[in-house]
């Protein structure tokens, strides 16, 4: 087999591959007598055709199967013999196979690029002072509060307002017929909260308890439930009850019912410890930007398409999965996937480039993942999880993970690498290039 290479980028070749004829002659041979053991022509027992007669009833189909035949066989060694780092292959153009004679074949292929890490260290960053003021550790406590409400019926009898929780009764109408699995009774409905329909959410305002209202609802036609999609609907709602949010006092007893504090005070430190924490966590993010955007600056290089579209579709499979665990597709949050990969291509671009760069900038200076940072890293992500740490060892282990795993944990330590070396100088406020409009990188190597 003859391989030769011609360059057509710098990430891009074409291959193109020489098989001898006497390859060719051996292949057709093997299929010939394969036929023949099946072929049937008039005239002939099976296994009896003589081959003059099967090459003329079948020459054009079997030239054309051992023409793929000999690519399936030998495309992966051609390419092994190129010593290219292929990321993929396309463009398969092929001669006309006939027997005795060179068969040829060719196809493109896109190699990972060779990358020369530059300047990486001392890149100038800004980082603005972590200041919690009084206010946000208010807020905070107030969103706490917020989610150890408790729900009370009415003192005072009054119609239902925006935030009250409604139990109904109803059934649903659509063209005046009931509506199959269209009835419910006692359903527990947090007015306003447009969870289950805010045309419907903002006619109920206003009912009483005891009160019978019908209320008429016009449904999109990419609604999930197939019933109502594209349709109006009358519901008959029997208003049941009202029950309205108490918000425990913010007091030493509030505290003490969270867990693990003895006084409100306690409670109010924890706060500021936490926010002072994540705002940490936010700026050091924002630092990473910063510096991953000179380093991008610093070092340009093409890279692959089919790279690109790797991780389009892992930033698609990995939006499908969350909005699948809130029951929604991605048409019902408004797109679909050619226009979220239209959308997102520069960033899976922004992400490929700096995975490459982190991963050649790891073998510069010759950081990697011991066996022990490794075991380190699965014991922090499964204190993080809840889980026992040998029921995320193995999870990793079973779901041929671990060789992913490790490279995250490689990329985590350049990123650190860099941020260590990098020339960051304390401003008073923060930084006003736009980084809160950009994504968070750290979360991309994640």
């Amino acid at each position: 087999m003859k391989v030769t290479v011609e360059q057509i980028s710098e990430i891009t070749s074409r291959v193109n591959v020489e098989l001898p004829g006497e390859a060719v002659s051996r292949q057709l041979k093997k299929a010939y007598n394969r036929l023949n053991r099946s072929a049937k022509v008039r005239g002939f027992r099976p296994g009896k055709v003589p081959l003059t007669i099967l090459k003329r009833h079948y020459g054009d189909q079997v030239n054309q199967e051992v023409g793929l035949d000999l690519i399936n066989e030998t495309l992966m060694e051609a390419v092994a013999q190129t010593g290219m780092e292929v990321v993929s292959q396309s463009d398969l153009d092929r001669e006309p196979l006939q027997e005795g004679e060179p068969f040829r074949y060719s196809f493109v292929v896109e190699v990972k690029p060779e990358v020369q890490a530059r300047d990486y260290k001392n890149i100038p960053a800004k980082r603005p002072p972590v200041v919690v003021s009084d206010e946000e550790v208010a807020a905070e406590l107030a969103q706490r509060r917020e989610a150890n409400f408790h729900l009370a019926s009415l003192e005072e009898p009054r119609p239902i307002q925006e935030g009250d929780h409604a139990i109904l009764d109803f059934k649903t109408f659509v063209d005046g017929k009931p509506l199959p699995d269209g009835e419910a009774k006692g359903f527990h409905l947090e007015v306003g909260s447009n969870r289950f329909n805010p045309e419907f959410e903002n006619e109920i305002i206003g009912a009483s308890k005891g009160e019978e209202k019908k209320i008429q609802v016009a449904f999109p036609v990419d609604y999930g439930n197939k019933n109502l999609a594209g349709k109006k609907a009358t519901f008959q709602v029997a208003v049941k009850d009202i029950r309205e949010k108490v918000l425990p006092e913010l007091n030493d007893e509030f505290a003490k019912n969270l867990g693990g504090f003895e006084s409100l005070q306690d409670l109010r430190s924890a706060v500021r410890r936490e926010l002072e924490k994540n705002k940490i966590k936010r700026i050091d993010d924002e630092i990473w930007v910063q510096i991953c955007d000179e380093l991008l600056n610093r070092n340009p290089f093409e890279v692959p398409r089919s790279m690109v579209e790797q991780e389009l579709q892992r930033m698609l499979d990995t939006i499908q999965y969350r909005l699948s665990s809130q029951n929604l597709t991605l048409e019902q949050a408004g797109m679909d996937e050619e226009t979220f990969k239209e959308r997102n291509r520069e960033m899976a671009e922004r992400r490929v480039r700096t995975s490459l760069l982190l991963e050649r900038i790891s073998h510069q200076e010759q950081i990697g993942i011991s066996d022990e940072e490794l075991e380190q890293g699965l014991r922090e992500t499964a204190e993080k999880m809840n889980q026992p740490y040998d029921k995320v060892r193995d999870f990793y282990q079973r779901s041929n993970m671990m060789d992913s795993y490790r490279h995250q944990l490689l990329e985590e330590k350049v990123i650190h690498f860099l941020q260590d070396q990098a020339d960051v100088v304390e401003v008073e406020q923060a930084a006003t290039s736009g980084s809160e409009e950009k994504p968070n990188e750290s979360e991309e190597n994640s």
